[in-house]
């Protein structure tokens, strides 16, 4: 089979899948393929004797949910070209199980921004600044809503309820646990909503994305990056003097790992 089969075969997954899990396929896919070549392999049809091989080299420089992942691809592509799994084998069971214990490494979770972590990022933007005033309803609104940074940047103007005591609720219409776009709504705090007013105010946007891009004191049309969430909360986080080791296990994930940790502190489960 040649590279542009396989490619043309997860490019029909267009529209039933996300398009990071269609990318993850075409690069995963690709890095077995190069391998493959490069020791005189077939990428496809494979067999559960290479997969296992690949396993076992990708090891020594990949982490064990990267090699989950490019196992996932290797059986997508076989089952897209009606080919027999190779992964789906004993052999390969045990390379991958071989590899998770040759590492006994704890996952390194994001450091969680607290309740009182959040307010002294917010206490550091800037109130006479458009990126202040979006910066503040990023850490405010995204720890209310538990979003993740790519459902953060996505949030529409449209999908805002206001409450008449103040809070208000928004629509997440997509998250990662939820492929079918089915969507959930979230909860945002009487002080979050102030934050949002006056970001709207002063930034002007009356309909679309919430979280704007700022250049030069200018607001754009298009949304913040999702990689923009992780810079800015380090950003303030150094304005804040935190220590330098917690800025540094500041990310994107952040703001919604420590909004679920002080729900568990007080008792909600």
């Amino acid at each position: 089979m040649s590279v542009v089969d396989w490619r043309r075969e997860i490019d029909r997954l267009s529209g039933a899948y996300a398009d990071a899990t269609l990318r993850s396929y075409r690069a995963d896919f690709a890095i077995f393929e190069r391998w493959c070549l490069a020791n005189g392999y077939a990428a496809v049809p494979s067999d559960p004797e290479t997969v296992a091989e690949f396993i076992t080299a990708d090891a020594a420089k990949s982490a064990t949910s990267t090699l989950k992942r490019r196992l996932c691809a290797i059986r997508k592509v076989h089952r897209l070209l009606r080919l027999p799994s190779p992964v789906d084998d004993e052999e390969v069971a045990i390379a991958l199980r071989r590899a998770m214990r040759s590492k006994r490494r704890r996952p390194k979770q994001a450091l969680g921004l607290s309740a009182s972590m959040r307010d002294l990022l917010i206490a550091a933007c800037p109130s006479d600044t458009l990126i202040g005033l979006r910066d503040r309803v990023i850490f405010a609104v995204g720890y209310d809503t538990l979003c993740r940074r790519t459902e953060l940047v996505n949030l529409q103007l449209e999908d805002l309820a206001r409450q008449s005591n103040g809070a208000g609720k928004i629509l997440v219409r997509r998250a990662k646990n939820d492929p079918f776009g089915d969507g959930r709504w979230a909860y945002i705090s009487p002080t979050a909503m102030a934050h949002l007013y006056r970001w709207l105010e002063a930034s002007g946007v009356v309909e679309g994305v919430l979280l704007r891009a700022v250049i030069r004191n200018t607001v754009q049309t298009r949304g913040i990056d999702p990689v923009a969430i992780n810079r800015r909360l380090k950003a303030m986080a150094q304005a804040a003097n935190l220590d330098p080791e917690s800025v540094s296990e500041l990310s994107g994930h952040s703001m919604r790992v420590g909004a679920a940790q002080d729900l568990m502190v007080a008792g909600m489960t």
